[in-house]
Parts: C-alpha cells; structure tokens; sequence
C-alpha cells in the first residue's frame, strides 16, 4: 500500500482535467515518482481530501460552452490510507443550496467567489472535512491525454451528440485529448449529468493507468512538459515542492460515488421565474440544505 498520501491525491488531480500540485524528482536507477508538497504534514496514517472544480475555461466558450466560468465537474477526491483506496465522489452540477451564505446552484460556486463557503458546507453533504480546493480547466485534459499518447476507455454503452455528431461505440476505445474533452462534457443521454460523471470517472482511472504504465524516462519526459500548466491551476494551498521522502506508485485503487437518481435522493425542481422557464435545479428530497441522507449513501459507500 502506498504510504505517502499526498503522492496519491497528486495522481488522481493529475488523471482527469486535475492536474497541478506537481512537483518531479528521480531515485537511483530505473524508479520515479511524483510528489506534493506534504500537505499539513500529513502522516500516512491520515486520510487526505481536496475538492477539484473543473471550468471548460475563458476563451473557449465559444467552442465548448455558452458559460465558460460555471463548474462543470465537481469531484470529491478522498484518499483512505486504511485500505489504499481513493474515492471519487461526483457532486451533481444542478444542486441547489446556500453556499457561502448565497443561495445558489453549485455549478456556480467560483464565478460567485463561493469555493470556501462550499468547503464549509462540505461535511454537512458528505461528513468529509475538506479544507483544499484546486480549479481546472477543460484545455487542461486534452493537454493530459494528448502528453501522454492518448488513453483506452471500455464503455458499457455508447455514446453520441446529435449537435457535433461525434460517437463512441460501447466496448475499447482510444481516444485523444479532444475525444476526451468531449467524452466528459457530454451528457446527451437519458441520465444526463450522471451519465457525465460517470465517465469522467472512467477518464480518470484510464489516465492514472496510462501513466503508470510508461518507462521512467516517458514520466520524466512528461511531467516536465506538463509543468508550465501548472500555472493555470488555481488552488487555496501551495503548489508543487521536491520533498526527500517519497514512495513508488503502486496499488491505488479508485471507488467510483455517483449520486444519480437511482439513489432516491434528490427531486427536481425549477426556479420562479418572471420570464419564461425557471432554472432547473436538484434539491434533497428533505428539502433544501437537508443533506442527512445523502451523507448517510456516501458515508456507507466509502471504502
């Protein structure tokens, strides 16, 4: 099992439009590994969560998105040292509370100055204390996936928008840095955002593979192609430092929490509205803020 918590969470925000807090170094021989800054000195005996935020990104609006400053992606990485096990937990783009003393949806939260009234609200959702944050955005996948030669994905169903009439078949495919920007902002299917976020799971584990598996030489060779993207990232912590105590990737494994509609814990609703259609918006089934049960799935399906 790993040791190092915070080499976990850098690998994991490496994986999907979640890279930053990088930094590099090289053991004796054939061994690299890649390393955070250990972040409030965390032992391995701690677990270790950071809230990833992903934009499609300014001036790309036109291309991918009407609104390039909402959220996307809202992911959960929780590292539990105890059973080696990173948890990705999606939180649905239309949820709809107070956050930092606003009412508003969460896709909302960074254009709003919001994030650290998000992270406060965090524990009453998931009963996970979450003090860091890191926002990305979509360009940074394609330049992920593209370093890296590309990834396989197995789908358990296909996958198609009528607007760009771009399609994956179910089962092995190999894809791109602009397949995979498209893969996990697509949501043309009868589960709609779910069905987003599932995938953007399965980008994930895909990119965390792909990177494992190059020589020591490639990792070296890409990290360091990757560093001026660092900079793009936003996070309330310090980013990447060289730190003399590090462990070998091994045996990370992923839990994939999505909380879709067969969970029985949300109803739809829309927004009043003086003109024409309300906003559409998730709220717990308890009502707004009440967030009891929906803790309750996520703290039982930890692992």
């Amino acid at each position: 099992m790993l040791k190092k918590v915070p080499l976990i969470i850098f690998l994991v925000t490496l994986a999907l439009f979640l890279l930053g807090f990088m930094s590099y170094t090289l053991t004796k021989g054939e061994r690299i590994s890649t390393i955070l800054k250990d972040m409030g000195n965390n032992s391995s005996e701690e677990p270790l969560s950071v809230l990833v935020l992903g934009q499609v990104g300014l001036g790309q609006g036109g291309q991918w998105h009407f609104a390039p400053d909402l959220v996307d992606t809202i992911i959960l990485l929780h590292f539990n040292p105890e059973t080696g096990v990173v948890n990705l937990i999606s939180l649905p783009r239309d949820l709809y509370g107070d956050f930092g003393e606003s009412r508003i949806k969460i896709n909302k939260v960074v254009s709003s100055h919001k994030t650290e009234g998000l992270l406060k609200i965090l524990p009453e959702i998931t009963g996970i204390e979450v003090d860091k944050y890191v926002v990305l955005n979509l360009e940074l996948v394609k330049e992920v996936v593209d370093g890296l030669g590309g990834i396989k994905i197995d789908l358990a169903e296909p996958v198609y928008d009528p607007v760009g009439s771009f399609s994956l078949d179910t089962g092995t495919n190999y894809l791109n840095g602009e397949d995979t920007a498209w893969l996990i902002r697509n949501r043309y299917a009868p589960e709609g955002d779910f069905f987003r976020e599932k995938n953007q799971h399965l980008v994930l584990g895909a990119i965390f593979t792909k990177f494992d598996s190059l020589s020591s030489f490639k990792k070296t060779s890409f990290l360091f192609r990757m560093l001026p993207q660092i900079s793009k990232s936003t996070s309330n912590f310090r980013l990447g430092e060289t730190i003399s105590d590090f462990r070998e990737i091994d045996k990370i494994q992923f839990n994939s929490i999505v909380l879709d509609f067969n969970t029985e814990l949300w109803q739809s609703t829309s927004l009043p509205s003086l003109v024409g259609e309300g906003e559409y918006v998730l709220i717990p089934k308890a009502g707004i803020n009440e967030y009891e049960k929906v803790k309750e799935y996520i703290q039982e399906h930890l692992q």
